[in-house]
């Protein structure tokens, strides 16, 4: 299973902001909930992969750009094991 977590939540929210956008707007725009960002934003919450597209994408940006990208080793351990 792939692991997002954003390098920088302050750089995001700036990149939010030179958009016009406010976290209500942006979160809208991208079509998830503002409570939901808001975790996101605040490290809270790691995103699913198409939540993190999502992100970056409504930032016109590469999803490498903002955010770390790693495999959770004990999920895979955990579906290896099944097999």
């Amino acid at each position: 299973m792939l692991r997002f977590e954003l390098k920088n939540p302050d750089e995001t929210k700036i990149l939010i902001g030179k958009q016009g956008k406010s976290m209500r707007g942006f979160s809208n725009h991208i079509g998830v909930s503002q409570s939901y960002l808001s975790q996101v934003l605040s490290l809270k919450s790691r995103p699913s992969a198409t939540i993190a597209k999502k992100i970056a994408e409504g930032l016109s940006v590469n999803i490498e750009d903002i955010f770390f990208i790693t495999i959770d080793n004990k999920s895979y351990q955990k579906e290896k094991v099944k097999l």
